[in-house]
């Protein structure tokens, strides 16, 4: 049996304009290489399978190679390159620092940077997994990065950056890799299908892309399998199946189904997922990329950021058009919220069904509220015609086309009209019988004038309001309000000190309806509340030990010594 060589391996980029998703590293490396601008240590940062150690290779073969084409890339054909691409170069000199990170295994190292190449004209350390050297080992390693032999370049590389002591990265260049998107590793999937004459339908590409999570190496990992599993034929159905990847059919379908209210078909949609063995807490973060992917394509300048094949792209356009941004914001909202709460609940399941449940009736809520805010409008516009300095006139109309009435009666502010609760304005409106306000129904009268009082009877009324309550039950406001502290200012303002929050916010939650009593009471309508809390004072009382009072005692009465010392007592204090 001829011997298999994984993707990730036969399909290693060997230059530098194959290197996948890392153009910004490439072409500063390159340029580097063609000015001779060579640092002496370089450390490259990023997630695992992104291509660090790659190009710390390719970067190896190239400033060793005799004819650099004039893109910056090897030749190929020198025996320098040549020895690279057999793996036979003593030039490069690989270092696993996860296994040898003691001060031995670097001190070793160091003993080789002395002697120079054989052939070409730098020899390369490459140390992959750098942040794993012990402090010691990175202390002894210090001096030679700083100051190299001209022919020693390093070139470190890590997955953890913040590991790494910052007397090594200032002697360093860093660079920084990305992960790579999506499209740029289903691109360079089709390309190795098509070399290895595997037939594929893109959204199955697309699907191990998104499961590589930016690793290309865990890409092609996936891919081998995937192929092996299929039989050289990748279609997106028996690829979601083998990684056990929800269908993205099952998230256009909730979604229209949110948009729709329809909650059964909601729940048992849901109930179908997780009888196929898929978690509860993934298909809610699969269901917010979703969402998010939604938004993204509602504008034009935000589409190029989906990470998905151009078959969904229409998909999730025409979505978009039915899709509000209220209902997506406050979608999103809600996933997110349940997506932090989701490992402290106690029932997951039901979590994530009740987060459905509110998600459903998001539009429904918000018809309603839009309802509500038209019929709390102002359904009465004063208008004043000023006849002479001396008259106003008020003309109260429906609408502002059409008076209903004008009256002579002196002008009356509109906040201050009082208009019983059984009054529909809008039921009045739609039967025309709109008049003016103190006649409708007997539903609306000119609010009376406000008449002076007094302190007392301030407190009575007040007395009056918690007698009804108490009478309804709520004996906590009638503790609050016959407890706390009262007093009248000149402008009417009525004072309340109450002694915690707690009790604040028991006013607070009835304060409108507390003025409004109040003010019928008193026949006033500029009394006001302020509500504040009363610290309460500080005890200066002193706490006297046993064997204080004693000694107090001792003082006023000296027998009780004469006594204690006579009898030998012991005083258990």
């Amino acid at each position: 049996m001829e011997a298999f060589i994984v993707s990730a391996r036969k399909y290693r980029p060997q230059h530098f304009n194959t290197v996948v998703g890392q153009s910004h590293i490439t072409n500063t490396l390159k340029n580097a290489i063609a000015h001779k601008q060579l640092a002496q240590a370089y450390l490259f940062c990023g997630p695992r399978g992104v291509g660090k150690t790659t190009c710390a290779r390719i970067f190896a073969k190239t400033i060793n190679c005799f004819n650099i084409t004039p893109e910056g890339e090897a030749c190929d054909k020198c025996e320098s390159c040549q020895s690279f691409n057999s793996g036979q170069s003593l030039n490069v000199y690989e270092l696993d620092a996860a296994s040898n990170n003691s001060v031995e295994d670097i001190r070793n190292l160091v003993d080789q940077v002395r002697f120079a190449p054989q052939l070409g004209e730098y020899k390369v350390y490459i140390i992959d997994e750098v942040h794993m050297l012990s402090t010691a080992a990175f202390n002894a390693f210090l001096k030679t990065l700083e100051e190299p032999p001209k022919h020693a370049k390093f070139i470190l590389a890590t997955t953890e950056k913040h590991k790494i002591i910052p007397t090594i990265l200032s002697r360093c260049q860093v660079f920084n890799f990305n992960r790579i998107k999506n499209e740029d590793i289903s691109n360079h999937l089709a390309h190795i299908a098509k070399t290895e004459n595997v037939s594929f339908e893109p959204e199955a590409l697309h699907v191990i892309a998104q499961k590589a999570d930016g690793g290309l190496r865990d890409a092609c990992s996936i891919f081998d399998q995937m192929v092996a599993f299929t039989g050289n034929h990748l279609t997106y159905k028996t690829v979601v199946e083998n990684l056990h990847v929800l269908d993205f059919d099952y998230y256009f379908k909730i979604t229209d189904f949110l948009l729709n209210q329809k909650l059964p078909e909601i729940m048992l949609t849901f109930d179908d997922i997780l009888k196929k063995g898929f978690d509860a807490h993934n298909f809610l973060i699969g269901l917010g990329e979703h969402l998010r992917n939604v938004m993204v394509s509602r504008d034009s300048q935000t589409v190029q950021l989906l990470e998905i094949s151009d078959n969904l792209k229409p998909k999730y356009a025409e979505q978009a058009t039915r899709c509000s941004l209220p209902f997506l914001l406050k979608s999103l909202a809600l996933i997110s919220k349940t997506d932090v709460s989701y490992k402290s609940a106690k029932n997951p399941r039901l979590l994530v069904e009740m987060t459905l449940m509110q998600m459903a009736y998001i539009n429904t809520a918000q018809n309603m509220d839009a309802e509500k805010k038209n019929e709390l409008e102002p359904v009465f516009q004063q208008n004043v015609t000023v006849n002479n300095a001396a008259t106003a006139k008020p003309v109260l109309s429906a609408t502002p086309e059409k008076i209903v009435k004008t009256t002579d009666k002196p002008v009356v502010p509109f906040s201050e009209l009082k208009i019983k609760a059984q009054f529909s304005l809008s039921e009045a409106i739609k039967n025309n019988s709109v008049a003016t306000v103190e006649t409708v129904g007997n539903s609306a009268e000119v609010p009376f004038e406000n008449k002076s009082f007094n302190f007392e009877e301030l407190q009575k009324a007040i007395h009056e309001f918690a007698n009804a309550k108490n009478a309804a039950g709520n004996r906590q406001l009638y503790t609050t309000l016959t407890t706390a502290r009262i007093e009248l200012t000149d402008t009417n303002l009525a004072i309340m000190f109450i002694h915690n929050e707690a009790q604040k916010e028991i006013l607070t939650n009835v304060r409108q309806e507390f003025l409004d009593n109040i003010r019928q009471q008193l026949s006033n309508n500029t009394v006001g509340l302020d509500i504040r809390i009363e610290e309460a004072p500080v005890s200066t009382a002193k706490v006297y030990k046993p064997s204080d009072k004693f000694k107090f005692l001792a003082e006023k009465n000296p027998a009780l010594l004469e006594l204690k010392k006579r009898f030998d007592l012991e005083l258990d204090y």
